[in-house]
């Protein structure tokens, strides 16, 4: 029989980040595999998508949880502290129980963060269904990198205690990174439930394509080798130290563009930092794209850069736009953090330098933009690595493996 999975994200598509995005191919990937997967979101997403509505998504099942414009409704959307996080996990816990009643689910598979995990924990164990909790990153590390909270606040440690009970509670523990794992295993998890299943990309979506001449163009990118990012720009990727390290490589002789496609919570800072180093004729800074666009701008850059700080956060969790960048055959240039080191092997799939060493930086990426044979030779090898090892028609079959433990470890715990 088909298994039936329940996954409970934070928010979904039409949101689109890494998160959705990581969810987004699961689902899908689980459906193809012959599974009968059913998404729900927490009421979370409604704050992002604030027409969300009930929806079928290549052939999966969205369903949401909406909260009212009532006091419960406020505190969420006005983020009260405590008495947010009580009504969301009482409103989603209800919104689970409610489908696991009328539907059969053969496992609820939550993804953090923990107030995902702590409400469906509790309506599977209501409703006697075995629970998968699956980790993309602990989530107070990001919060200490928005400068939200500090590592030693009150805040962070009950955050990473709940985290830790989820775990806990839960018949089997997806990590997204090695990493994740091993500090899980040092809080005492048996690491006979802990599985790991990375950031994978669609290999048949995200292939060569060739170069986008007009796009060039009009970017005024012909004539020189272009290096590029394409992501989020949370405040860790390093973006604005890029343009730092960028107007050195171009004061060492270096001829080169560099274009930037992304929002976030950094965008203020990255036009500050390019008006501050003077940095406007060589640097071009396009904010978000159509997500049907990105593979023509992906096709106009030589070298992809993901210039990561080091802290807990980008040590611990593997980004997934360098997958994207790497199967589209792209030379890749990544600081040496723990979430790039797993994804690249340094000089056979790409190239790594130490995290905001601007020497090294200009070293490297001199090398690249110099060398349009090494760039290939790195981008083919990234290929057939991405091909072989993380397309998601692969390592979705993990999954199997994940549903069977916990049901298994289930049955014999009831």
């Amino acid at each position: 029989m088909a298994l039936r999975v329940l996954h409970v994200l934070d928010h979904s598509w039409p949101v689109l980040d890494g998160y959705s995005q990581r969810s987004r191919s699961i689902v899908a990937a689980q459906l193809q595999l012959g599974m009968q997967p059913s998404v729900l979101t927490g009421p979370l997403h409604q704050q992002d998508d604030p027409t969300a509505s009930e929806t079928s998504l290549d052939g999966v099942r969205y369903h949401r949880t909406l909260y009212e414009v009532d006091l419960s409704g406020r505190a969420i959307k006005n983020c009260w502290p405590l008495l947010r996080e009580l009504r969301v996990v009482q409103l989603l816990r209800q919104r689970i129980k409610s489908l696991l009643r009328s539907a059969e689910f053969d496992v609820v598979h939550a993804h953090s963060p923990a107030l995902c995990g702590l409400a469906a924990a509790q309506a599977a164990h209501t409703c006697g269904v075995p629970f998968v909790y699956e980790i993309r990153a602990f989530w107070e590390d990001a919060a200490v990198d928005q400068n939200k909270t500090h590592g030693t606040s009150m805040r962070y440690r009950l955050a990473r205690q709940l985290e830790t009970h989820v775990v806990r509670r839960a018949d089997a523990v997806v990590g997204i990174a090695r990493p994740i794992l091993d500090d899980l295993r040092s809080r005492g998890i048996s690491p006979h439930k802990l599985f790991h299943v990375p950031n994978g990309v669609d290999a048949s979506r995200f292939a060569p394509v060739v170069r986008d001449i007009a796009l060039a163009a009009s970017l005024g990118l012909n004539g020189a080798p272009t290096l590029g990012f394409i992501g989020t720009l949370f405040p860790w990727e390093g973006i604005t130290w890029l343009i730092r390290a960028a107007k050195e490589l171009r004061a060492r002789g270096t001829k080169f563009k560099l274009v930037i496609v992304g929002d976030g919570a950094d965008a203020n800072e990255l036009k500050r930092s390019i008006q501050e180093n003077d940095a406007g004729s060589y640097v071009t800074f396009l904010g978000r794209v159509s997500h049907d666009q990105v593979e023509r701008y992906y096709s106009v850059m030589d070298v992809m850069v993901y210039p990561r700080r080091s802290n807990r956060l980008t040590e611990l969790v593997t980004p997934l736009k360098p997958l994207e960048a790497m199967a589209l055959g792209k030379a890749v240039l990544g600081s040496s953090v723990g979430g790039i080191r797993e994804l690249i092997a340094n000089d056979e799939t790409g190239m790594l330098f130490e995290p905001e060493n601007i020497e090294d930086f200009c070293r490297r990426a001199a090398r690249l933009l110099q060398d349009p044979a090494l760039r290939r030779n790195l981008g083919d090898r990234a290929r057939q690595a991405m091909c072989a090892e993380r397309d998601w028609k692969t390592l979705v079959t993990r999954y199997v493996g994940v549903y069977e433990s916990a049901i298994r470890i289930f049955e014999q715990r009831t």
